[in-house]
């Protein structure tokens, strides 16, 4: 049988492949989100420390066994909610939190959340709030070491002998009482120098002050006894007392 040789002319030639480019941006647009992605683990300064979380799980399971472990685990999850919650307690602090827990069961029949907590472990047993703490330091008697330190930072003499509407004068106390309560929710030493602000009274002279304060006595004082205060106004005052009339001693 003859054979015919093959014709390689008649052989079709390799078409090139083309990928449109439409195609090629949209996978390049879309290649992030093909790949596997791995979310970064927080900061360890932004959550409460391992130690601290673990001793604070125990005592919560210990507390409340199954109603904690059934909401939160056995075991401390260390990117939980309650960890970042806490990311700044100290242990004194957690400590002050558990204690609340214990003087409350009433109220924390159940494990509170994290938020509620955390501002038991920033209350300080026998600090007395921001309005009582202001009443106190313009009486002058104090529940609490705290509030005669802030007081003493504002200036006890203002504090008494000043309204009670004294916006600015309860400013600068609330300023002070706030860094006092500071230390004393972090386990600091309460006495010790504190910053003035700029502006007020206490960066005056004392002297100055009394000054100023006795002069605005004595304008209330002129005020409730209806004493003019300009020579024309007294002049007149005093020729009517002595029934003598004006007109006659132009």
């Amino acid at each position: 049988m003859d054979s015919k040789a093959p014709n390689y002319r008649e052989i079709p030639k390799t078409i090139k492949a083309v990928v449109p480019k439409v195609a090629t941006a949209d996978l390049l647009a879309r290649a992030p989100s093909l790949l596997q992605t791995v979310s970064e683990p927080p900061s360890p300064s932004a959550m409460l420390a391992r130690p601290l979380l673990d001793k604070l799980w125990i005592k919560m399971a210990e507390f409340y066994g199954h109603r904690w472990t059934s909401s939160f685990g056995v075991v401390a999850d260390p990117e939980h909610t309650w960890a970042k919650a806490l990311k700044d307690i100290t242990g004194v602090q957690i400590a002050n939190g558990l204690n609340a827990l214990m003087d409350r069961p009433a109220e924390f029949d159940w494990p509170p959340p994290a938020n509620v907590f955390r501002d038991l472990c920033l209350q300080v047993k026998g600090l007395p709030s921001e309005a009582q703490a202001w009443d106190e330091a313009r009486s002058g008697t104090y529940s609490h070491p705290a509030v005669r330190i802030a007081a003493e930072a504002t200036s006890t003499y203002d504090l008494h002998t000043s309204e009670s509407n004294d916006k600015a004068l309860r400013q600068r106390f609330e300023r002070n009482y706030a860094i006092v309560m500071r230390r004393a929710q972090t386990g600091q030493p309460l006495e010790g120098r504190i910053a003035k602000g700029l502006g007020h009274d206490s960066m005056r002279p004392r002297e100055q002050i009394q000054l100023e304060h006795s002069r605005k006595v004595a304008d209330e004082l002129v005020a409730i006894l209806e004493i003019p205060k300009d020579p024309k106004s007294c002049r007149a005052l005093l020729l009517a007392k002595l029934g003598i009339r004006r007109d006659e001693h132009a």
